[in-house]
């Protein structure tokens, strides 16, 4: 269990996490810095501060992003520390309807295939479509445009549904976590990595599975974050030892299995999870991670032509400052395309989670618009980023801002070079 009153005294207050945090740079107030959170958790838990509905709002600011721990010289985990608060916060004033609403769909795979597929064929009343966005009939926000990710007719499990079966071959097989914007939302991120596998003579299998977690636990609703890892954890153990791997083309899900699941279980102290979990990790990895170490990707990718297109890349904080990928994804691009850094390249979307999307838009707004900037800056064709959360914050941001670059799943550019395209 997270000890909020050991980190807190653990802070040196020297500020370097300050300048690069995500708050601070919109609100320039140090009580949403990380300094001012990490203080304000230790006075809480001492008991010196209620936990009222102002103190609820500060914590709520919060992205998550994690650049704090990145820059601190006692890498004090506040994002930890935050989401501990905010299950808190949901034990004492509980959880908003339609945040109820959303969870009790996740939980509810046969229900959310139906939620999703029914959205599908009202979207054109609602949604003007421009490639793979989609915007709002109803003005949204006053901030301006609202982008809205595509909705699929069948979402990804159902349309391979049959794919869930291990054939006994020799071939190496990896098992696919799909992710729920990947699975109902940007489909063509998992064809194209089933089109990836095929071209190296690897077996692909498409389990069933759970959504992680992820829109829950950074809410608080620890219950349904629980739910949900037992689910799959139950669900991994019946075919990761016939896999070779387990890969995952979404950086958000991929730090929440990888990491948060541990923090997630910890919390409710379920030692034999705990242990369960430990034995499934070593085969669970990040798609691009995975297929620059472990396969011959890069250089079947080098024997094809180059592409005339820019590309610059985009670092989620789950895949970068979380789990310390961001030089595979940049290595199998660089091989057919031409690569340029965009200023600030690890700086976070501001996407943020549900609470930031729903309730604070102006954050979320606030965020992407110097981000888009550097979209922009970089004159690239296409911006890439193994991350569906900060592909729909990125396109919302670029519309606000008129930047007319496209937005890639580095799959999907790794697809499109194998294919011949």
């Amino acid at each position: 269990m997270i000890d909020l009153l050991k980190l807190s005294q653990s802070c040196v207050k020297c500020a370097k996490c300050i300048p690069s945090c995500t708050i601070y740079q919109i609100e320039r107030d140090e009580v949403n810095s990380p300094r001012g959170f990490i203080d304000l958790l230790g006075i809480y838990e001492k008991n010196e501060i209620a936990l009222d509905k102002n103190l609820k709002n500060i914590f709520e600011t919060c992205f998550l992003c994690t650049t704090c721990t990145t820059l601190c010289p006692q890498t004090i985990d506040t994002a930890s520390m935050i989401i501990k608060s905010r299950i808190d916060i949901a034990n004492k004033f509980g959880i908003s309807w339609y945040k109820r609403a959303y969870f009790y769909l996740l939980k509810n795979r046969k229900l959310m295939d139906f939620v999703f597929s029914f959205t599908y064929f009202i979207s054109p009343c609602l949604f003007k479509a421009s490639g793979d966005k989609l915007r709002s009939r109803i003005p949204l926000s006053k901030l301006g445009k609202r982008t809205i990710f595509p909705f699929s007719k069948k979402s990804f499990l159902q349309k391979y549904k049959k794919l869930n079966k291990i054939k006994h071959t020799d071939s190496k097989k990896v098992a696919i976590f799909i992710g729920c914007l990947g699975n109902y939302n940007y489909t063509n991120i998992g064809e194209s990595l089933l089109f990836i596998l095929d071209k190296l003579g690897i077996e692909a299998v498409i389990p069933k599975q759970e959504c992680c977690g992820a829109p829950a636990y950074f809410t608080g609703d620890i219950k349904s974050v629980n739910y949900l890892i037992k689910k799959n954890i139950e669900i991994f153990e019946s075919f990761l030892d016939k896999v070779d791997a387990m890969i995952i083309p979404e950086a958000t899900c991929a730090a929440m299995i990888l990491k948060d699941w541990k923090h997630a279980l910890e919390y409710t102290n379920d030692t034999i999870y705990l242990e369960r979990l430990e034995k499934l990790l070593p085969k669970i990895y990040m798609a691009t991670d995975y297929l620059y170490h472990h396969t011959n990707l890069l250089q079947a990718l080098k024997q094809k032509q180059r592409s005339g297109l820019k590309i610059t890349y985009h670092d989620p904080c789950h895949a970068k400052k979380v789990l310390g990928i961001y030089k595979e994804p940049r290595e199998l691009l660089k091989a057919n395309y031409n690569f340029v850094e965009m200023k600030e390249c690890d700086r976070c979307c501001g996407f943020g989670g549900v609470t930031i999307q729903s309730q604070k838009y102006h954050l979320a707004y606030n965020a992407g618009a110097p981000k888009a900037k550097n979209i922009k800056d970089a004159k690239a064709d296409i911006v890439s980023a193994e991350c569906s959360a900060c592909r729909m914050q990125l396109n919302n941001a670029m519309d606000n801002e008129n930047v007319n670059t496209i937005f890639k799943h580095p799959l999907e550019l790794i697809k499109d070079i194998l294919k011949g395209l």
